[in-house]
């Protein structure tokens, strides 16, 4: 009798495990990829640089989840479909803290959207308007930044070491002469306080540490915002300079500075920088 009973409930069982599971596949779903994104800077004219590693992808105003560059997304619904993507980035160059980077716009878009099909989306992402980007690329005769000290600090054009292979980049290098090296912006800048965001984005190549961070009022006191690693090649960086503008006390002007300090087991320090951004409402 055991036995007949058992042999009853397993095809009820593999019945009701079925229903669930045609229903997990969700047959009306439409799914999205995104392989490559870019960023236009619109009137501002600036290079294009980025490293956008997310999609924050919502459907008709609802969050659907973070993806990855290259992760297969359900739009879950067929037909016509609102849908906005937001830029993600990962906060001071760590995985582990991602987020949208409040600074530029949605990409959004409405599509009539068919059922088990794939759709490859390029988004082209842009700086809000409205708010402040002063950039610094150092390929006009200027430069927005200067040396300080006995810093060993000159512009360079060799394709094969500068970011992008065409125009200029900083070079910053040490010895056990002169083991430090240090640029600070040229002129002061005003930072909003209060928990408003702010963040230096910075294009870098470097074979040792470097320190990033703000100067309070005019040489009151340093606040390190970020120390980065050594590279592998240029990476960029998008560094938040909102707790070192909010901490109290705040100053009316600050100054930004990138300094470095030569380490026992780097012979031949060798630093290059560019496309230093200060963005902020």
């Amino acid at each position: 009798m055991r036995q007949f009973l058992l042999l009853c409930f397993i095809p009820l069982f593999c019945l009701v495990f079925s229903c669930k599971k045609d229903k997990l596949k969700s047959p009306a779903a439409s799914f999205l990829v995104v392989n490559a994104t870019s960023v236009t800077s619109g009137t501002l004219s600036l290079a294009e640089t980025h490293k956008i590693t997310d999609i924050w992808l919502y459907v008709n105003d609802q969050f659907q989840g973070i993806y990855p560059i290259g992760s297969v997304m359900p739009v879950l619904s067929s037909g016509t479909a609102n849908i906005k993507m937001y830029g993600g980035i990962m906060n001071n160059g760590i995985s582990a803290t991602r987020l949208p980077y409040s600074f530029y716009d949605a990409y959004s878009l409405t599509g009539n959207f068919e059922a088990q099909k794939t759709y490859t989306i390029v988004p082209v992402f842009k700086y809000r308007s409205g708010i402040s980007v002063q950039s610094e690329a150092f390929n006009s005769g200027g430069s927005t930044y200067k040396s300080v000290g006995d810093s060993s600090v000159t512009t360079i054009a060799d394709p094969s070491l500068v970011w992008g292979g065409t125009g200029y980049s900083l070079f910053m290098s040490m010895s056990d002469a002169k083991p430090t090296s240090k640029i600070v912006s040229s002129t002061t800048v005003t930072l909003p306080a209060g928990g408003k965001e702010v963040y230096l984005e910075l294009d870098y190549k470097c074979n040792q540490e470097i320190t990033v961070g703000v100067i309070c009022g005019g040489g009151i006191e340093e606040r390190t915002a970020l120390t980065l690693r050594a590279t592998n090649g240029w990476n960029k960086v998008y560094i938040s300079l909102t707790s070192a503008a909010s901490t109290q006390p705040t100053y009316n002007y600050y100054e930004i500075f990138i300094s470095a300090v030569k380490q026992s087991d780097v012979p031949s320090p060798q630093i290059y920088l560019d496309n230093i951004r200060l963005v902020r409402p």
